[in-house]
């Protein structure tokens, strides 16, 4: 346990002090107080809770009268962790052993709203007899996780890798992150200066949480230190040697404003207004855009309102449309030159490659986009990175396993339980299956808002052809969310982590990602030389020759991703309050 982590350092800032506590209840008016968890502790309030001592120090405090010893630990119970002071230490306290606390104060630190159980002189304290401690031994799980808690352990799968992980400017006052200015407005004398961190997310099956590893746990993580990284980047050296894996930059310049059509759809989680090949996106919420031309075509999906205006690079919140809408141009123009579909979050090179051995697994070539907004007047870097997967489908995956000889119930009993998790087509996010429909692809509807078959839905949103008598359907929760999508089980894959990969097959595949850079490089300068638009709006784009500097963030970011993305990890820290969401970070990471 670090220092950080140990209740007694924590009071020596902020102990409550007891003449703030209220006072108990009087002893005429005094009923038993109903016995709670610690999880249903209410701050503010007198509780009754039986719970272990994981942890016990004594410390030395001084009031009015002189010093005075008290304990101070931690208490669990199968529902939650909790820090804990007792004035009463003529009562003793044993490690791991089991106590009633009757009527103790719960005390909430305004600071991160984490709570802190007080015994004061009124706090009965009875020796509890239990056949097996471990009966009061928490087993965390983010779900159930509503505040601030230290020296915790979660086990879960690494589901996303933010854009903003790796090497990034934290300013020198308020030790913000900067990305155009500092966010809190500081002056430009009080500067900047590098920081290494990884932004991701952690589900483990109940939900998922933001998880930050900070300088130096992140620094393990990825073998490489901070003085390593600023001198590369003062030098504009590339991270790597290996230039066939380094990234493609262009520059995007955009006006200083965009006409577009801006429309109002009732139903946030409707799909019916998308289309493959059509500029339309959405604000995440009731908002869509498209530009002006569309206006009588979109027309037939009946938006409730829609409205003329001009999207402004000078607001924030319009430069977050301007920048999906880019992303949408480029998708549709890169599948116009390809003439190949997006897996696996890449833009294919080529058709995927059956790999000898390897179940029914197939390598996917490509290349991944990286769209980041650069200055209010600057417009937005765009950064290609060539790509290489092996997959495989649950579709082909259910074949070999009905040609071996497996029953259904088999088939399906594998796939909810130790091949849960997948990877869905074409964003390649992670999910988990949490259903399976016996049913065709061709008779699924889309959702109540979306009369669709899953076959229409999938040719005219993505542009890929899926078969009407694809079986079984997969009932797929998002671990980033708490949505439930059905999925044809083409579309849904096994990562690399689920199979055996001879090593002869890897050096295939090496060879394969060696040729990926130039045909990545082919297909961007075609793009270039397009007339790339919103609307009427045309865009200037800087060519890929002028901008062959070394991007470091951009390399570092995706070593992160290879390295982090997917897999398994056990991490031990603490949870705490950051913009009024819980944030893990930790002080141990194990990867699997």
């Amino acid at each position: 346990m670090s220092t950080s982590e140990i209740p007694g350092t924590i009071l020596q800032n902020e102990y409550p002090d007891p003449k703030t506590l209220p006072a108990p209840p009087q002893s005429s008016q005094r009923q038993p107080l109903p016995l709670v968890t610690l999880s249903e502790l209410i701050p503010g309030k007198y509780a009754s809770t039986t719970a272990r001592i994981v942890y016990i120090n004594a410390i030395q405090k001084q009031d009015a009268l002189g010093s005075k010893m008290i304990f101070s630990g931690i208490l669990e119970d199968p529902t939650f962790k909790v820090p804990f002071i007792s004035h009463r230490i003529s009562y003793p306290l044993i490690r791991n052993s089991i106590y009633k606390f009757s009527s103790a104060y719960i005390h909430e630190f305004p600071t991160d709203k984490s709570l802190l159980l007080i015994v004061t002189e009124y706090t009965k304290v009875d020796s509890k007899n239990a056949e097996d401690y471990r009966d009061y031994i928490w087993n965390p799980k983010i779900e159930s996780i509503k505040r601030p808690v230290r020296s915790l352990s979660l086990n879960g799968i690494i589901t996303t890798v933010h854009n903003n992980s790796g090497l990034v400017k934290r300013c020198n006052k308020c030790k913000s992150i900067i990305y155009d200015t500092c966010p809190n407005k500081c002056s430009l004398e009080a500067g900047w200066g590098w920081d290494l961190r990884v932004s991701s997310r952690l589900y483990d099956g109940s939900g998922s949480i933001k998880m930050v590893l900070t300088k130096d746990i992140a620094s393990r993580v990825l073998h490489r230190n901070l003085s390593e990284l600023i001198l590369l980047a003062s030098k504009d050296k590339p991270l790597t040697q290996n230039l066939q894996q380094e990234s493609s930059k262009f520059k995007i310049k955009i006006p200083e404003s965009i006409e577009i059509v801006e429309a109002v759809t009732e139903n946030t989680y409707s799909s019916s207004y998308r289309r493959n090949g059509k500029l339309i996106v959405s604000d995440g919420r009731n908002l869509v855009f498209f530009s002006p031309e569309l206006e009588e075509e979109e027309e037939g999906h009946h938006f409730s309102e829609q409205v003329k205006r001009l999207l402004k690079t000078s607001d924030l919140e319009d430069r977050k449309i301007i920048k999906k809408l880019i992303e949408k141009v480029l998708d549709i123009n890169i599948k116009k030159v390809t003439g190949m579909r997006m897996m696996q979050g890449i833009y294919l090179l080529e058709e995927p490659i059956s790999l000898y051995r390897c179940e029914r697994a197939k390598l996917y070539l490509g290349f991944s986009l990286r769209v980041s907004l650069i200055g209010e007047d600057s417009g937005v870097t765009v950064g290609a990175t060539p790509q290489a997967y092996v997959r495989e489908s649950v579709l082909d995956y259910v074949k070999l396993r009905r040609e071996r000889g497996a029953t259904a119930n088999a088939v399906v009993r594998n796939l909810l339980t130790y091949r849960n998790k997948v990877i869905v087509a074409p964003s390649g996010n992670y999910g988990c299956i949490v259903d399976v429909v016996t049913k065709n692809a061709g008779n699924q509807q889309v959702s109540e808002s979306d009369n669709r078959s899953l076959v229409e839905f999938w040719k005219q949103v993505y542009g890929i052809e899926i078969s009407h008598d694809e079986i079984p359907l997969l009932k797929v929760k998002m671990m980033n969310s708490e949505n439930v999508f059905t999925y044809p089980p083409s579309m849904c894959f096994f990562g690399s982590d689920s199979l055996l990969i001879y090593a002869n097959v890897h050096k295939f595949i090496e060879n394969k990602k060696y040729t990926l850079k130039a045909k990545m490089d082919d297909v961007i300068q075609e793009i270039l030389k397009q007339d790339l638009a919103i609307g009427s709006t045309k865009l200037k784009v800087e060519k890929l020759a002028a901008c062959q500097h070394s991007d470091i963030q951009g390399q570092l970011l995706q070593e992160i991703i290879q390295k982090l993305f997917g897999r398994n990890a056990v991490a031990k820290g603490s949870i705490i309050f950051v913009h009024d969401e819980l944030w893990f970070f930790p002080n141990q990471i194990q990867l699997s």
